[in-house]
């Protein structure tokens, strides 16, 4: 399944409006949304459907817009209005994107601060949690970190180790003991990032072209991967 996410933004200026997008040319003309191509948006529970659409001939419930450019990047943009109403959806929100040719499927996900898509590398999944947010969650380059995996799929906990007075030697034989794994933050051109491999990602029900979502606090990330189905997708 191709899946991406899309993320429902507010303008800042008067008139205010709430708004989501579409920007990457790869993905976009891959998948038929070329430049200027006329495309049906229809209002979903929860989300919405923008297919690829012969421009004469228009449908009840929705409305036409067309693939525009951003810079060099094809970008298709949805406007929220009078027009185009979703109960359910407001700025803030996260969704799930489902594309096949001629038509991208998205649906409302649940909750959370963060989503990403799991990528392939070197033949297995990988995810790299990165931006200032690892940073406000304490998780500075070279802290270390915990990670206590739910066996049953059900994602896994990433615990920020703070104990003072403490060898490396110590934190091993304590996540031994415990069945954890050790990552450390490491910092890249001022990013910080978090580099999770396969083996860890696997056990967390998770694999290349999954969807995982992100809460977290001080000390504290949790990821775990939405029920897609239950979205009807």
């Amino acid at each position: 399944m191709n899946l991406g996410i899309l993320h429902i933004t507010a303008t800042k200026k008067p008139p205010c409006r709430t708004k989501v997008s579409v920007r990457s040319t790869t993905r976009l003309a891959a998948f038929g949304f070329d430049y200027e191509t006329p495309v049906w948006a229809t209002p979903q529970p929860d989300g919405f459907t923008l297919t690829v659409q012969d421009e004469r001939h228009e449908k009840d419930g929705g409305k036409l817009i067309h693939v525009g450019r951003e810079g060099r990047k094809l970008a298709l943009t949805l406007n929220f209005a009078k027009n185009f109403a979703v109960a359910g959806l407001s700025a803030g929100d996260f969704l799930a994107a489902r594309y096949e040719y001629g038509v991208i499927t998205a649906r409302k996900l649940p909750p959370a601060q963060k989503y990403y898509v799991v990528v392939s590398q070197n033949y297995g999944a990988f995810l790299r949690l990165c931006g200032v947010w690892l940073d406000d969650a304490g998780f500075f380059p070279d802290t270390i970190a915990t990670v206590a995996v739910q066996r049953d799929g059900g994602g896994m906990t990433l615990r920020l180790w703070d104990e003072t007075a403490t060898t490396y030697g110590d934190i091993v034989k304590f996540a031994r003991a415990h069945q954890y794994q050790l990552l450390q933050a490491q910092r890249n051109q001022q990013i910080t990032f978090i580099d999770l491999e396969s083996h860890l990602l696997n056990c967390a029900g998770l694999d290349a072209g999954d969807i995982a979502g992100i809460h977290y606090e001080h000390g504290r990330i949790t990821l775990f991967k939405p029920d897609l189905q239950k979205l009807g997708l």
